[in-house]
């Protein structure tokens, strides 16, 4: 890539300045003195803006934001991009559109949602102004049983939810393993639909009414995987009598699939 240079010339003769104590960045009018030639450098900044939210959206495309799920006694490093550590200026251009664009997601491990909320309770305005303006902020859910516990860490990110006022528009998605194979499919089905949906239905009759709209989308996350799976199992034709038999493996599956 060429070097952008900008000259100045002098009025002068350059022998003339030497004797007259010229200025030290002066320039020859003559190419064929490059001892005489002082490049300037153009920067980043020095380019357009509209230039840069080019360079700013196609590094964008490829980044994607992430909070995992921490494990117990797991030290994780920050997660930053590199163009906010580039300058302050380049961090102040790129983070509107970083956060406004790209996907975001959050893994959150048997519905304890507290990280997520520290994490947002921390961000400036500007920052959630941007959020807010993202449609693919992604809560991924990973649970394995479903103790009182979990629910109450549930109840509370409802509680969150209903009184926050980042007003994010976080959708819901479960993730899940094993769900490659017919019998996989069946103990999954059988976890949503007999486990969670329960539980869920259960807390959704004790909550009070600022706090059902809430629920009522992380139920249709559940009840989307649901579908899925059944869709999936049909589309491999099981027969009634393999299909029974897959059921009767399923329940004596150890563990759970939703992880």
């Amino acid at each position: 890539m060429a070097i952008l240079k900008k000259l100045r010339r002098s009025s002068k003769d350059s022998v003339a300045n030497a004797h007259a104590g010229a200025r030290e960045d002066t320039l020859a009018t003559q190419p064929s003195c490059p001892e005489a030639k002082h490049a300037g450098k153009l920067t980043f900044f020095d380019l357009a803006p509209e230039l840069r939210n080019v360079i700013y959206e196609l590094v964008a495309t490829s980044t994607t934001l992430s909070l995992p799920a921490r494990k117990k006694h797991e030290k994780l490093p920050p997660q930053v991009t590199g163009l906010l550590l580039a300058s302050k200026q380049c961090r102040k251009e790129y983070l509107p559109l970083l956060y406004s664009t790209v996907p975001v997601v959050v893994d959150v491990k048997d519905f304890d949602f507290r990280k997520l909320m520290r994490v947002v309770s921390s961000l400036y305005s500007t920052e959630l102004k941007a959020l807010r303006e993202n449609r693919r902020l992604i809560i991924r859910m990973h649970t394995h049983n479903c103790t009182r516990e979990n629910l109450s860490n549930l109840r509370l990110w409802l509680v969150n939810r209903a009184d926050s006022s980042d007003r994010l528009p976080w959708r819901y998605e479960i993730a899940v393993t094993d769900a490659n194979f017919a019998a996989g499919r069946y103990r999954l089905l059988r976890e949503l639909m007999r486990f969670y949906a329960e539980r869920l239905a259960r807390l959704q009759v004790r909550l009070e009414d600022t706090l059902q709209w809430e629920l009522q989308a992380v139920i249709a996350a559940f009840d989307s995987m649901a579908l899925r799976l059944e869709s999936a199992l049909d589309e491999h034709g099981v027969e009634a009598d393999a299909s029974a038999n897959l059921r009767s493996q399923a329940r004596g599956l150890p563990g759970g699939g939703i992880r």
